[in-house]
């Protein structure tokens, strides 16, 4: 069941967030981005491994569903079976837009309905069709 990727399922329920006062800097700067004072549609969080880029995602995806703001999260792991590769990447993304925003529902099936096989394609084409499509028809979406 795709459930197991989002964020505060059952498996990830003791996954680490940050400490009261560390990674400061880098957490504002993601907060600056999530509330749209940086124009990219995209932000790259990468760093050496060991040093803190899984427990600031954590951080950031628990502030932002604790404000009901979060519209869908994906943790990939390595050797964890379905996480550790991205083929349930875009269809756990979808579900949870679905279930979070409610007017995707409509923009979802239409892009089903225009390309039905799309879940057989690229993940490129997946991303286009069922995320980023529909996502460009929700008001003030600017990306």
């Amino acid at each position: 069941m795709l459930l197991r990727h989002f964020f505060n399922s059952y498996n990830r329920q003791h996954e680490p967030t940050c400490l009261n006062n560390t990674h400061v800097k880098i957490l504002q700067e993601i907060y600056n981005w999530v509330n749209g004072q940086d124009k990219q549609c995209i932000f790259w969080l990468n760093s050496l491994a060991g040093t803190g880029k899984s427990t600031i995602a954590c951080t950031v995806v628990h502030k932002y569903f604790k404000q009901n703001h979060l519209g869908a999260s994906f943790f990939f792991s390595r050797g964890g079976g379905d996480v550790s590769y991205a083929g349930k990447f875009i269809t756990s993304i979808v579900l949870q837009l679905v279930h979070n925003i409610p007017a995707f529902y409509q923009h979802i099936c239409d892009a089903i309905m225009e390309c039905s096989n799309t879940i057989s394609q690229s993940l490129y084409d997946q991303w286009h069709q069922l995320i980023f499509y529909p996502l460009s028809k929700q008001d003030g979406n600017g990306c």
